[in-house]
């Protein structure tokens, strides 16, 4: 039989493209590959051979295909990938997400310019469009310096291994952390924290990762099968009706509202990760939250309301 004779160039780029495209979302048996690809390879007969010729000009190009058989399966397996007018979308909100002050900016930055690298003409005209959906990760400081440490706290925290370190608080007074059980980093209010669990306090604490000095790991390591569960702080607090009606922002762990009262307001029962996220969170409310029980967290909050106002009336 005559070999099926070479097609042209558009036709061609129209078929790979196609063929990329049907084999973008996982491996595909040669039944749902002429399925899907009928409107391609036009001649049933021929298609076997067209479809191997078409995987020889991929290779040629870098994207490898493999094939197996029982069942006769081919599964894209390099290349430059092929992105949908939706990817593309989703590739330009990761990049305006993303802070030149995030500690992983410059990695972020360089794995975008690798998938975006071969893009087309067309699809770089939508990659290139300011994202509409934007929830930027904007660090109030530049946080790149602290890449370093930050990898070496994901480094204990994955083989749960306790750190020491100094640490220099608002106050302004350098204390000693001599074991810290790390838990995990978060972002909150635009600052990277440690949230670990001291030996001596036995209290869950956050640490801004900026202030933190001469970080060294401990030797011991909590053995397999040691795992014990976070403790968290349970606590009430009211919410004006303002913010109470519809479904209720989950800012805490396993929130439930307990109470309706008969102004609208709502008495919600939560648990938080820290004093310190639950009184800042609480804070942000201003006046359409007050926090009811334990004694010892509305202490902390009625004390930051009595600096502010001393602040305040100091300088009236």
């Amino acid at each position: 039989m005559p070999d099926t004779p070479r097609p042209s160039a558009p036709r061609l780029i129209v078929r790979l493209h196609a063929l990329l495209e049907a084999l973008r979302d996982g491996p595909r048996e040669l039944g749902e590959l002429i399925a899907m690809l009928g409107a391609a390879y036009p001649s049933a007969a021929s298609i076997r051979r067209m479809l191997d010729r078409d995987l020889h000009d991929l290779a040629a190009l870098g994207i490898e295909v493999e094939r197996r058989t029982r069942p006769l399966r081919y599964t894209l397996r390099g290349g430059l990938p092929v992105f949908s007018t939706d990817e593309l979308r989703v590739l330009a909100l990761i990049r305006d997400t993303f802070d030149p002050r995030h500690p992983q900016a410059a990695q972020i930055g360089a794995l975008l310019a690798r998938l975006t690298a071969a893009l087309t003409p067309r699809e770089r005209q939508v990659y290139e469009q300011r994202s509409v959906r934007r929830a930027p990760v904007q660090p109030a400081i530049d946080y790149a310096p602290y890449a370093e440490l930050i990898a070496q706290l994901e480094r204990c925290i994955a083989v749960r291994q306790p750190v020491r370190f100094r640490y220099l608080p608002t106050s302004g007074r350098e204390r000693l952390h001599a074991e810290v059980e790390p838990y995990e980093i978060e972002f909150f209010d635009r600052h990277f924290y440690l949230v670990g669990l001291t030996s001596l306090s036995r209290q869950i604490l956050d640490f801004r990762i900026d202030r933190i000095r001469e970080l060294s790991p401990l030797e011991q390591r909590r053995p397999p099968g040691s795992d014990r569960p976070r403790p968290l702080i349970r606590f009430r607090y009211r919410l004006a009706a303002a913010l109470a009606r519809g479904e209720l922002s989950q800012r805490f762990e396993r929130q439930q509202v307990v109470e309706r009262l008969a102004n609208g307001d709502v008495i919600v029962e939560a648990e938080g990760r820290s004093a310190f996220f639950i009184v800042q969170t609480i804070l942000r409310y201003r006046g359409n939250a007050e926090l009811l029980w334990p004694p010892a967290l509305r202490e902390q909050i009625a004390e930051e309301v009595r600096k502010l106002a001393a602040l305040y009336h100091a300088g009236s």
